[in-house]
């Protein structure tokens, strides 16, 4: 098969790439560190420094005088202009559509919260097309100077295509429909559609980058209605041929469990540990006529919220601390697998079923006691509590990432 060759185009845009990605994670910095750490030629980086400053997306500071440790002039730092663009994240998830205005270091600006989509992609288009322009009425100031708009959704997506490409038995008629494409015609705006966890990833990787202590491979467990495990490799998330890297909730785990949910074959993760299906199994459970803390919390079963299943779990009640010891067991058991095949020394865990350190705690046992590890002590599980806005932060972060970073 045929190599392609590079040229100097080529090179130099990864050459702007590398400088852009190097200011989000270690900024302010001089063009000197800039230099020294990519390997480049001074003129190489003043050059495209110049570019960039020209162009009103980074900014020079003058560094604090001991940073020269008295000796000559005081070093001249460079930083990216948080306020050059706004970027629009939107996330369109199973329980709810949000939304965060963003400054370009993540910073929210404005963010607010609207009903979940129409499972029909016609009608789900036309309330997505309304709330953007709810959006542009109340925050014309920040709308006016949008970079793009980034849309994170569960389920396969092709990022490329700004398609859903699978959402399992979900709102089947989103696929391959050309979602990215039509909120571009819409807006007039750029935009990009990820998948909703890897949107987070790299939300972290932009915005956050101090929460990895230095580590450029990790993976980012999240674990919520679904369950999803991107794997960043070298600041990169990878996602395979198809986009289907880290969709681990489709492991299966015990193949001949009859435990199934809608989206999720049985045995598999999502159908044993995701928040859905601890949901369905404490509500059947219930139905059997077991005592537990939940009747008193919520009388009517139908509408237990996940919520009141921590809430039981901090109370220490019996029936859902072995349902939540359990479905921790597994994910512990899948990360065993995964860390087994990347070996990463970080892995992240994220989602509102670990605010109740415990389930991190049965993870980590489970994880440590069953993965190949050729040093336990290189390996780092760390509970992340992101907010209920990262979906929508991380889709502006992927926005950044393809309009500004790689343009």
């Amino acid at each position: 098969m045929a190599r392609s060759g590079t040229n100097s185009a080529d090179i130099k845009q990864k050459n702007m790439e590398a400088v852009k990605l190097m200011l989000y994670h270690q900024a302010p910095i001089s063009r000197a560190e800039i230099a020294a750490q990519l390997g480049l030629t001074p003129a190489t980086i003043t050059n495209i420094t110049g570019e960039l400053i020209n162009a009103g997306f980074i900014e020079e500071i003058e560094s604090d005088a001991s940073a020269s440790h008295g000796i000559g002039r005081k070093p001249v730092l460079i930083d990216i202009r948080r306020d050059c663009f706004t970027v629009l994240g939107l996330t369109l998830g199973r329980d709810s559509t949000r939304f965060a205005i963003c400054d370009m270091r993540g910073n929210v600006l404005a963010q607010g919260i609207y009903e979940v989509m129409n499972d029909e992609y016609s009608v789900m288009l036309h309330q997505l097309q309304g709330i953007l322009s709810l959006i542009e009425k109340q925050h014309g100031d920040l709308w006016k100077n949008l970079l793009g708009i980034g849309i994170a959704i569960p389920g396969v997506v092709n990022a490329h295509m700004g398609q859903v490409k699978n959402h399992g038995n979900e709102r089947r008629s989103w696929c391959g429909q050309p979602l990215g494409e039509e909120i571009s015609r819409f807006t007039g705006l750029p935009v990009r559609v990820d998948n909703n966890v890897k949107a987070r990833a790299s939300a972290i990787s932009l915005f956050w980058p101090d929460l990895l202590e230095g580590e450029q491979t990790y993976a980012l467990c999240y674990v919520s209605f679904g369950i999803a495990c991107p794997f960043v490799l070298g600041n990169s998330v990878f996602k395979g041929d198809e986009d289907a890297a880290g969709e681990i909730g489709k492991m299966i785990l015990q193949p001949d469990s009859q435990e199934s949910i809608s989206f999720a074959p049985a045995g598999s993760l999502e159908a044993l540990s995701s928040v859905t299906a601890v949901l369905k199994q404490c509500r059947d459970r219930i139905d059997r006529g077991e005592e537990t803390i939940l009747r008193e919390l919520c009388p009517r079963v139908e509408d237990l919220s996940f919520p009141q299943v921590l809430e039981a779990q901090r109370r220490e009640d019996p029936l859902v601390c072995e349902i939540m010891d359990r479905a921790m067991f597994y994910v512990g058991v899948a990360l065993a697998n995964i860390v087994s095949i990347i070996n990463p020394h970080l892995i992240l865990l994220s989602g509102a079923i670990f605010t109740n350190l415990h389930n991190a705690e049965v993870v980590q046992d489970t994880l440590m006691k069953h993965a190949f590890l050729a040093d336990y002590k290189s390996l780092r599980i760390v509970p992340l509590d992101m907010g209920e806005y990262a979906g929508a932060i991380g889709a502006a972060a992927c926005c950044i990432e393809k309009y500004f970073i790689r343009a």
